[in-house]
């Protein structure tokens, strides 16, 4: 009975922290950690489970307004947390309100430098409004994956 009690308790706490931590603005620190930790997910299970877990807004990697994409060299969606239905199409010329290519600057980022910031205007799912954001891009294998937060 008393570890019935202990696990139904951690298990509130663990709701309560998720809840907490998707209900906060996510940070620069939030994007990074998230997009390392999506690197790491693809080393450990490979490009196809670790593409549907970031795809399936229940695989883990989806939290409020975080959520990864991932792109091959030609800028063909791999993966996607906001949108599934990206997946499979070429969106390395998709344009931000203000002309920007930012999926083009996403891949040159990853696959020139390895990894860094890109900023854009895109929309936010949680706010459902084209918002400044700013994605943290880490090339791994022959893909580019990243996370980006809203800085509005």
């Amino acid at each position: 009975m008393k570890h019935r009690i202990v696990a139904a308790a951690a298990a509130s706490l663990v709701g309560a922290l998720t809840i907490a931590t998707s209900a906060h603005a996510a940070t620069a620190e939030d994007a990074k950690s998230f997009a390392e930790r999506a690197a790491a997910h693809i080393k450990q299970v490979g490009e196809e489970k670790a593409f549907a877990d970031f795809s399936n807004k229940e695989g883990g990697y989806v939290q409020g307004e975080l959520y990864v994409f991932c792109y091959d060299h030609d800028g063909v969606n791999k993966a996607h947390g906001a949108n599934p239905a990206f997946v499979g199409k070429n969106l390395l010329h998709i344009k931000d309100p203000d002309g920007k290519e930012a999926n083009a600057e996403i891949v040159k980022t990853g696959f020139e430098k390895g990894q860094g910031w890109v900023d854009f205007k895109w929309p936010n799912p949680a706010t459902k409004k084209i918002q400044q954001k700013s994605a943290y891009v880490i090339r791994t294998n022959d893909v580019v994956c990243g996370v980006g937060y809203y800085k509005e």
